[in-house]
């Protein structure tokens, strides 16, 4: 079973006044780009700091296991000795927006090879949801020593990373595209998330009644790991500013837990594993 969700963006309005302003500033902005003073490959003469804003769509799917082990000696549910695994994954279309700050450092060829080292900041609105089948005897598969039909949520909260990147700027896509850089990226990030599980079932090694049955919600905040990977393209406008587009692959170490009913011997590990795409705009302004 999939399901996608889709967190909706927040709407923004500008009196006339505000858009005014806007329009002078991003006119000053083009003047001083655009002036040649400061036109030209400057970026390829000498190591450059620069920070920058950057939006992207997010795509992450989710895959949730759970294990319910009735192996134990000490358990003394009507499921004693079996084993029942369940499995569920889910899709989410979001969005994160961040801010970085890096350092480019020219190497061959006259700075036409460069290597760019970055760290930054990012927030996220996304949440893969979805429901466990649910696997056991009963008409509703949630007497304890089964695996319950739990509906369960992930959701991204912020992220940081360091990132480096191998680029350059070929004589070809000079020619179609004016000044453009080609690079390949990647890095490591930490990602703060909330996995949150609501349940329905029999708390009582007996099976229950219908008005025994109880019902609540188990939250979990981790931070995970994950590994990037991608390529990315920069047109420079004069020496100082650079829009890039880049696509991301994120690939998440996988989570653990245990959870042991000791009085009941009930076994019950569950593991959480992510992947993600991304697509980004960046706007960097180079120093």
């Amino acid at each position: 079973m999939r399901s996608a969700y889709t967190t909706p963006r927040g709407e923004q309005t500008t009196g006339s006044a505000g858009w005014k302003a806007l329009a002078v500033r991003v006119l000053l902005v083009g003047i001083i780009v655009a002036s040649p003073g400061v036109a030209g490959t400057a970026l390829a003469d000498a190591g450059r700091f620069y920070l920058g804003v950057t939006g992207s769509p997010e795509w992450l799917d989710t895959s949730y296991k759970k294990t319910v082990d009735n192996t134990s000696p000490h358990n003394t549910t009507s499921q004693r000795g079996k084993v029942y695994r369940d499995r569920d994954a889910a899709d989410a279309t979001g969005y994160g927006f961040g801010l970085l700050a890096g350092y480019r450092q020219p190497l061959l060829d006259r700075g036409r090879l460069f290597l760019s080292g970055e760290v930054d900041i990012a927030f996220h609105g996304e949440s893969s949801r979805g429901r466990l089948a649910g696997v056991g005897e009963s008409e509703g598969r949630n007497q304890i020593g089964e695996s319950w039909p739990d509906t369960w949520s992930f959701a991204k909260n912020f992220s940081y990373g360091l990132t480096v990147k191998l680029g350059t700027n070929p004589h070809m896509l000079q020619k179609l595209l004016g000044d453009t850089d080609v690079y390949a990226l990647a890095g490591v990030r930490r990602v703060s998330t909330r996995f949150r599980v609501r349940f329905h079932g029999c708390p009582m090694a007996e099976w229950c009644q219908p008005d025994e049955f109880i019902s609540g919600t188990s939250t979990q905040d981790e931070t995970f790991t994950a590994w990037t990977s991608g390529a990315g393209l920069e047109k420079l406008f004069g020496s100082r500013l650079g829009l890039r587009g880049e696509v991301r692959y994120l690939g998440y170490l996988a989570e653990g837990r245990n959870f042991h009913n000791r009085r009941d011997g009930v076994f019950i590990p569950v593991r959480v594993n992510h992947d993600e795409v991304t697509l980004s705009l960046t706007l960097a302004w180079y120093f």
